[in-house]
């Protein structure tokens, strides 16, 4: 029995960032106090994410930092839009 799916669409958050934007956002992000967490992910989005960081020339973790906050990003300003 399938069920249906619950999650919105996601977005990507760099679709409206040229490349030079994208690695500007990239290394910002390597300037920022870090905390060591543990992550789990599955193994094909690892491999991706490590694919596209040595195409990129960054670090993987880097580059992992820089989607996160960016999507953060566009979910708080989207947020803030539904609330206005």
């Amino acid at each position: 029995m399938k069920t249906k799916a619950t999650r919105k669409p996601f977005n990507d958050p760099f679709d409206d960032l040229s490349d030079d934007e994208f690695e500007r956002e990239v290394l910002e992000s390597l300037d920022q106090a870090t905390t060591k967490i543990s992550l789990r992910v599955p193994k094909d989005l690892l491999s991706r994410t490590k694919d596209v960081a040595a195409r990129r020339g960054v670090p993987y973790q880097a580059l992992m930092k820089a989607l996160i906050d960016q999507g953060l990003r566009r979910l708080e300003r989207v947020s803030r839009a539904h609330q206005s």
